[in-house]
């Protein structure tokens, strides 16, 4: 190994002073914009610091330094490929600070990298699709279904023989000089086993394509100068996103970094010792990164200390910014690289591959953590992670003779909550963190963002089965503790509403620390926090239910007693029975609680009756609940400026989700219900659990599916919930395989409409009644009905001719053996005459 030796200059500290540069900017994707706290000014340098706390691999302050100052990431360092070295005017960091909550462990290959980002909208970007049904289905803004694609919708086509150098394009060409116009997006290249050609998937949303397609390839064989080969193939569902599902999208690729060594020489051995036991203790670094020592040596000239597993990019200040100035070594000498390594075209290199496999929805350039290379990817397409992992691990690295690249597959699971139940379950999921990350699942709860009332949480992991069963045990923990007394659930009229009673509710929430949810729709309550402050709380609400008298009581209103309720009529009610009274303007009707005495509910029948106006017009500015018109709880406003309590907004699409309309569409109430602006997605997704969000759009596509009998239907088999196309002829599920008839909607392999009608209505069962009770019997072979009237039991069918048994209808070809098998199996033939006289 080549040494070079290098006589150590020393440079000035460095102060600038500046805003601290953002880190995830010089990366190339930050997310904030224009809102990150941080530079984004390629230029800008950071306020002077402690030189404890900035940052140690900057390699333009030197070992003498008293104070540094961290300057902007030098963004080609990051992709390890700076070529200025020292000389470089921007830093130099090993990678980039990671603000997210530390949740990897020495035992993880990947440690933090399992999961990352500021708040965990890594793989926030929602296409709006789910998987249900079986298709998949696109949402639009009020949670309306714009569209339902199913597997029978598509079909595809695998292409083989392609040149060597085919690409997307170029068959999007191909296809289109044969009549075809296909996006590219709808082309995927497979792995490239064969060096000699390509082999390409096409999947149209067209069910005729495939079959029209492999036509017009059959009918310009030996006419065309294309010798490509063309089968049909199964064409795969396009992927649908969302939460609470576990997905395989994310991939970690990694490969070892260059080293090198390097030779520190001292005049005095007892020096040399010293620096050896810091950089053994890991007290001395070289980029942040931990290198072998090796015992000094002594030589006529100097005694020197051997450093490996030093990264090639390290300069010798670097190597040595960590030893004070007067403990410095006389010289330096470093070797040559173990090999030549091009950052850009490494990770281009590895990219490629990865969209051999499958489209990505981005790519993050490796950059250097400890003695890896660590890049990340995530697929557009569920499932080609764990494919690529099986494809590429240990794949033959072409930078490095004897370097392998390692792909791991990571599955994950999203979920969103509220802030508050989140606080209040913290400690039960502490419980369960050790054991998760003891089987290498990670859980990161990320800041929800400014103004937001939701926190994201996401599992992250290598085994699928082990992130299945934490999503479970953490689902199990966030549909909270059923608060019941002596069995049955508890429950009063007066927890519908945000009057005295719930005023109680907060107290009790407020005294022992946990959070109580009032599900109105099931009448039951919730509880969230540890198991004794739930059980707690539970004797103190039975109490309050117990005590509580009044009852729930509904005043249906009329339009006109409608627009008197929304020019302050309403207003009038409450000015006197305070929060025993709502409002409630999605029912249909509109109505008018009172959760209270009799008394109570006759004052605000009269004053609905009377309708008299009010003395003063309502404050038209004063921000109340556009639901319940109190003043809100957690509030939300909307995008149109209205504002909700945050339990009416869920009780609000919730009712939507039971509803039954036809036109499912959630829209806004503010106004007296006039705004009637639909909630845009991204509102919803932000605004709602991440449970109640997917059961909304579910309960959408419910409603899309009931109301459209002419095109869809659900498989008729319990519990398969797959739904297909109403046409001609039989459709055999996917799901469950049963065979169904198009015709009828009903499967009956075998039968005809008419008898499987009859059968479903019971005709068949009163049929067989008639029966019993004539003595008719059917042939077991054509099915032919007969009625013995006298004689033996000895029958001949008058439909297939079979020879039977009348007692156990037991079917022979001749009468003779219809006859021993009666004497032997019923000890005679049907009545008293001796056997030889039935010759």
């Amino acid at each position: 190994m080549n040494r070079q030796k290098t006589q150590l200059p020393l440079r000035p500290a460095v102060s600038r002073a500046a805003k601290q540069p953002c880190v995830f900017f010089a990366r190339g994707h930050c997310r904030n914009g224009s809102s990150c706290s941080f530079s984004h000014d390629s230029t800008s340098g950071s306020a002077t610091a402690n030189p404890s706390t900035t940052d140690t691999n900057s390699r333009s302050v030197t070992k003498d330094a008293t104070s540094t100052a961290p300057k902007a990431i030098c963004h080609f360092y990051l992709k390890g490929a700076c070529l200025k070295g020292a000389g470089c005017t921007f830093a130099h960091p090993t990678c980039g600070a990671n603000p997210t909550p530390t949740v990897g462990s020495e035992a993880a290959p990947f440690g933090d990298d399992l999961v990352s980002g500021n708040d965990g909208s890594e793989d926030k970007h929602d296409d709006w699709t789910r998987q249900l049904g079986g298709g998949v289905i696109q949402f639009g803004d009020g949670a309306v279904v714009l569209k339902a694609s199913l597997q029978s919708d598509f079909s595809a086509v695998r292409i083989s023989q392609l040149p060597a150098n085919s690409t997307p394009d170029t068959i999007s060409q191909l296809l289109g000089g044969l009549g075809f116009t296909i996006a590219v997006d709808k082309i995927r290249l497979a792995p490239n086993l064969d060096p000699a050609h390509r082999v390409a998937d096409v999947r149209v949303e067209d069910p005729t394509f495939a079959k029209r397609f492999i036509g017009v390839v059959d009918s310009q064989k030996g006419v065309s100068e294309n010798n490509i080969r063309v089968i049909p193939i199964s064409a795969p569902m396009p992927g649908g996103s969302g939460m609470h599902r576990v997905e395989c999208k994310k991939v970690l690729c990694s490969w070892y970094r260059p080293f090198m060594t390097a030779w520190l020489n001292f005049t005095s051995s007892g020096l040399a010792e010293e620096i050896h036991k810091r950089y053994t203790s890991g007290r001395y670094k070289v980029l942040n990164m931990q290198v072998t020592s090796h015992p000094p040596k002594r030589s006529k000239a100097w005694t020197t200390v051997m450093l490996t597993e030093v990264p090639a990019e390290a300069t010798e200040s670097d190597i040595t910014k960590p030893i004070p100035q007067n403990m410095s070594p006389r010289n330096v000498e470093t070797g040559t690289p173990s090999f030549q390594y091009n950052a850009v075209v490494a990770n281009a290199l590895v990219k490629s591959k990865l969209m051999e496999v499958g489209p990505l929805e981005w790519w993050e350039d490796a950059v250097f953590g400890g003695k890896r290379a660590k890049a990340k990817a995530r697929f557009q397409d569920d499932g080609d992670a764990a494919k690529a992992a099986s494809l590429l691990n240990n794949w033959d690295l072409p930078f490095h003779k004897k370097g392998k690249l390692t792909v791991q597959a990571i599955y994950s699971a999203r979920f969103k909550v509220q802030e508050r139940i989140y606080q209040a379950i913290r400690p039960i999921i502490n419980e369960h963190s050790t054991t998760w990350q003891a089987k290498k699942v990670y859980l990161a709860a990320y800041e929800p963002p400014r103004y937001s009332l939701l926190r994201v949480l996401r599992f992250e992991g290598e085994d699928n089965k082990a992130v299945a069963e934490a999503k479970r045990i953490l689902e199990q923990i966030l549909d909270g503790h059923l608060a019941t007394d002596k069995g049955k659930p508890i429950w009063s009229p007066a927890f519908t509403v945000n009057g005295e009673v719930f005023q109680k509710i907060k107290e009790i929430e407020q005294l022992f620390g946990i959070v109580v949810i009032r599900n109105r729709k099931l009448s039951r309550v919730f509880l969230f926090g540890s198991k004794d402050k739930c059980e707690e709380a539970e004797t103190r609400l039975a109490m309050i239910a117990q005590q509580d008298a009044s009852t729930r009581n509904v005043i249906k209103l009329d339009p006109v007693q409608f627009a008197w309720a929304c020019r302050g009529g309403f207003k009038s009610i409450t000015e006197i029975l305070g929060r025993k009274a709502t409002f409630d303007i999605v029912s249909d009707p509109r109505q008018i609680v009172v959760t209270g005495s009799e008394a109570d509910v006759k004052l605000a029948n009269d004053m609905v009756k009377a309708q008299k106006e009010p003395s003063e017009s309502p404050d038209a500015k004063q921000q109340d609940c556009s639901i319940c018109w109190m003043e809100p709880e957690n509030p939300i406003t909307t995008d149109c400026g209205h504002t909700y309590c945050s339990d009416c907004f869920e009780q609000l699409c919730a009712s939507a989700a039971s509803s039954g309309k036809t036109d499912f569409k959630l829209q806004c109430e503010g106004d007296s219900s006039k705004c009637k602006e639909a909630f845009c997605l991204d509102f919803l997704q932000d605004h709602l659990s991440s449970q109640l969000f997917e059961d909304t759009l579910e309960a959408s596509f419910n409603s899309y599916v009931s109301h459209r009998p002419d095109s869809l239907h659900y498989c008729p088999t319990p519990d398969c919930g797959q739904i297909y196309r109403a046409a001609t002829g039989t459709f055999t599920c996917p799901n469950c395989l049963a065979p169904v008839c198009t015709t009828c909607y009903a499967s009956h392999q075998g039968m005809t409409c008419a008898d499987h009608k009859f059968v479903s209505s019971g005709g068949d069962i009163a049929l067989k009644e008639v029966k019993e009770r004539l003595g008719i019997k059917d042939c077991p072979k054509c099915k032919t009905a007969m009625e013995k009237t006298e004689g033996c039991d000895h029958m001949t069918c008058g439909g297939c001719g079979a020879h039977l048994c009348w007692k156990c209808l037991k079917t022979f070809g001749t009468s003779n053996e219809c006859y021993a098998h009666m004497n032997r199996a019923h000890g005679g033939i049907g009545f008293h005459v001796p056997d030889e006289a039935r010759w």
